[in-house]
């Protein structure tokens, strides 16, 4: 439409017939042409080309997008096992996750507890060795007073004379059968009654409040002044 519009301006313009006819061929030329183009669709030929290449490369590298299809086909298959191979790994770390907090726990629970029995056994020995000291305190304190009750009731047995001399000083530090001691203990007792009437009152009574229970007494024995044995026999006589 605008080609025609072109040409009737020219024809208005000009009026040379030379010119005209020149003009009407060329025009009649450009006419043709673009008949033509009409004619010939330029979408399709680009898009049956496009085709063409694209089945051209499909056949030249089919080979090669089979062995990419192989390798995709490869890479899928691994990444699926080595998932797999992961989630196992997860569940396994997390066990021995929970394994080692529990070793964890259980080594902390047995230091405590080796702790607390080192803390027991710290403050059994304290009192262990507190007591034997003060064991050791009262036995020194009983020996004390009872040396002094001895030296007293050996100064009042001077006084007496059944006493003046040492009874059985021959048997040693056997002890002797209790039925034989009994025996001679009461003959002793008989004794000792004739001439403990004849101590004053107040010399008896001093004498037998300074003689001790006999389960009072220390289980010692020795020879001679230590012989415990003699000792009891002259305390049973007083008594």
């Amino acid at each position: 439409m605008c080609f025609e519009k072109f040409l009737r301006a020219i024809k208005t313009s000009n009026n040379d017939n030379l010119f005209w006819n020149k003009l009407n061929e060329q025009s009649a030329i450009i006419k043709e042409l673009t008949d033509k183009y009409y004619k010939f669709n330029i979408d399709e030929i680009i898009e049956t080309r496009i085709k063409q290449s694209i089945s051209t490369v499909k056949e030249e590298n089919k080979s090669v997008l089979e062995n990419i299809l192989k390798l995709f086909t490869e890479v899928k298959k691994y990444t699926i096992t080595l998932k797999k191979f992961f989630d196992t790994s997860q569940e396994e770390i997390s066990k021995l996750t929970i394994k080692l907090n529990k070793i964890t726990s259980d080594n902390t629970r047995q230091t405590e507890l080796w702790k607390e029995l080192t803390q027991r056994e710290d403050d059994h020995k304290t009192n262990v060795i507190n007591s034997i000291q003060s064991l050791q305190h009262e036995f020194r304190n009983s020996q004390r007073c009872n040396n002094s009750k001895m030296n007293d009731i050996e100064q009042l047995l001077h006084t007496v004379p059944i006493m003046s001399t040492p009874l059985n000083q021959n048997e040693g530090t056997r002890i002797p059968n209790p039925q034989v001691l009994e025996v001679e203990n009461l003959q002793l007792k008989n004794e000792f009654s004739t001439s403990f009437h004849n101590l004053e009152p107040s010399m008896g009574q001093a004498l037998l409040k300074e003689v001790p229970k006999l389960k009072e007494w220390p289980h010692v024995s020795g020879e001679g002044e230590y012989d415990h044995m003699e000792f009891i026999r002259g305390v049973e006589m007083i008594k």
